[in-house]
């Protein structure tokens, strides 16, 4: 049985996440790659995890369309993949600006007719 609300599209796109903290003089930025995205959230591939409830923002540059999607979201979920070298995050999508919103959905929806 499918638990996922929303149709997950497998594609990798360039995601760069700055971690947000109440020190604004400390941003973690780092780059990553996603496995998967929906229109809730993405799944990451990344060597530096960061505890669960981190809020992060994101752009995330949909490969095919050249276009960027902007926003917040929060890490659901953590899972070590090689010696804990390698992790998997799940990230769920908390803000997006309104045009980033309407680029996703239409990304996602256009792959998911295709099929």
């Amino acid at each position: 049985m499918e638990k996922r609300r929303e149709k997950r599209l497998d594609e990798e796109n360039k995601v760069i996440l700055h971690v947000l903290s109440e020190n604004s003089e400390q941003e973690e930025s780092f780059y990553s790659y996603s496995r998967d995205l929906s229109v809730g959230g993405l799944r990451i591939m990344t060597d530096s995890p960061l505890p669960i409830k981190t809020r992060v923002k994101l752009e995330i540059a949909l490969s095919d369309s050249k276009k960027l999607i902007k926003g917040i979201a929060e890490v659901r979920w953590v899972k070590s993949l090689f010696e804990d070298e390698v992790f998997e995050m799940g990230l769920e999508f908390i803000e997006l600006d309104p045009q980033s919103k309407v680029h996703l959905l239409e990304h996602v929806y256009r792959k998911v007719l295709s099929r």
